[in-house]
C-alpha cells in the first residue's frame, strides 16, 4: 500500500525522478559504446550551459577556444583540459561559479561533508536533487529493495536526521517511504539494543547504514549473542568498507553487503551490483576520473584521487571537482 502511495506521490511531485530511472534502468542493456556516447551528449549540454550561464567557466571555455570546442571538437579532450575545482576555488570565486538563471531554478544551499577539511557550502537546485533520488532507487532496485518496503536506516548526519524535532512533512515522508531512522551517533550498549530490538520488530528488507556503524552493531549482537533479523541486503556508504568488516556483516545478518559510493557536493556516484565485482558509475550523472597526485591520469589498479563531473547539477555546476578521497582504479 505505502509502495503504491510513494509511487502517486513521485508521479505527483516528482515527475523528474520517476524519468530519470527509467532511463537509467534503458541504459543498463545498452553497449559500452553507446552508453559513452550518451554520456558525451550530457556533457556536451552540461559545458554549453556553463559557457553561457557561469562566468567562471566561460573564461575557462574561452582560453580553450570559445563555444565551436564544444560544439565541435571531441569533447574528452576538452574536458580534461579543464583545471581542476578545489573547495579553496569555490570559496574564492563564488559569485562567478553560481549560474545565472538561479532565479528561475528551485534551489537551496548544501554543504561538503567536511571529512577532508572544512565543509564548503554549495548550490543545489531540486532538479538535481530529484535525479540523485532516482540514481538512489535504481541502486535500491539492484539490492531487490523497492520504495516503501520497510527500511532501516543508521545513519550519522545531523542534517539527515532530525531526530527528535522531525517536521509533520519529515515524518510523513518516512511513514510514506516505511522507514525508520537510528542515530550512528549514540551507539552505546543501550542503544544497541535498542537498535536490534527494532530491526527484529520492523524486519526490513533493507538496511542502509554507516560502513562503520552497521559493523559496530554486527560485533555487538555477535558478542552479545543476539539473534537479528536477516534482511534482504545491507546497504553501506559514507566510509571505507574494509573487507573485514564485510565478512562480519554478512555472518551476523545473514545478508548480503551492497557498498555505496558518494558525496554530499555530488550525489551517489557508483554501487556495487548483485555480482559483487565492484562498483557501476553511474555514466549519465557522472564522469570519474582516477589520477595521480601530479595531476596526470592513474593506470588501471593504481591508488589516485577522485575526481567528478557532476553531469547534472546546473545550478553550480561541479566540473572535474577533486572530492579528495583515494581509489584504487
Amino acid at each position: 500500500m505505502r509502495a503504491f502511495l510513494y509511487k502517486a506521490y513521485l508521479t505527483a511531485r516528482r515527475r523528474v525522478q520517476l524519468t530519470t530511472l527509467r532511463r537509467l534502468q534503458r541504459v543498463e542493456s545498452l553497449s559500452a559504446a553507446d552508453v559513452a556516447k550518451l554520456q558525451e551528449e550530457q556533457i556536451r549540454a552540461l559545458l554549453l550551459h556553463a559557457y553561457e550561464n557561469v562566468p567562471y567557466y566561460r573564461r575557462i571555455i574561452e582560453e580553450l577556444g570559445g563555444r565551436r570546442v564544444i560544439e565541435k571538437e571531441v569533447l574528452m579532450p576538452v574536458l580534461t583540459s579543464f583545471p581542476f575545482l578545489t573547495k579553496k576555488i569555490i570559496r574564492e570565486h563564488w559569485e562567478d561559479l553560481k549560474s545565472q538563471d538561479l532565479p528561475s531554478r528551485k534551489w537551496y544551499y548544501n554543504t561538503s561533508g567536511g571529512s577532508t577539511g572544512e565543509p564548503v557550502r554549495l548550490i543545489q537546485d531540486d532538479l538535481f536533487h530529484q535525479q540523485g533520488q532516482a540514481i538512489k532507487e535504481l541502486y535500491d532496485l539492484w539490492t531487490g529493495y523497492r520504495a516503501g518496503m520497510p527500511k532501516v536506516i543508521l545513519w550519522g548526519s545531523e542534517r539527515d536526521l532530525f531526530l527528535g524535532k522531525e517536521t509533520w512533512k519529515v515524518r510523513f515522508g518516512r511513514w510514506l517511504r516505511n522507514e525508520h531512522w537510528l542515530n550512528a551517533f549514540r551507539m552505546g550498549p543501550s542503544e544497541m539494543r535498542q537498535y536490534l530490538k527494532l530491526i527484529n520488530t520492523v524486519r526490513p528488507v533493507q538496511i542502509l547504514a554507516y560502513a562503520e556503524a552497521i559493523y559496530e552493531l554486527a560485533r555487538f549482537a555477535e558478542r552479545e549473542g543476539i539473534e537479528v533479523h536477516s534482511p534482504r541486503a545491507i546497504m553501506t556508504s559514507a566510509g571505507t568498507l574494509y573487507s573485514y568488516m564485510r565478512e562480519t556483516i554478512q555472518r551476523v545478518f545473514r545478508a548480503p553487503v551492497f557498498n555505496r559510493y558518494g558525496s554530499r557536493e555530488v550525489g551517489d556516484i557508483a554501487c556495487e551490483c548483485n555480482a559483487h565485482e565492484g562498483l557501476h558509475v553511474c555514466s549519465l550523472t557522472h564522469y570519474v576520473e582516477i589520477i595521480r597526485e601530479d595531476g596526470s591520469p592513474a593506470s588501471p589498479g593504481e591508488l589516485g584521487e577522485v575526481v567528478v563531473t557532476s553531469l547534472t547539477n546546473y545550478a553550480m555546476p561541479l566540473i572535474r571537482y577533486r572530492i579528495g578521497d583515494m581509489a584504487a582504479w
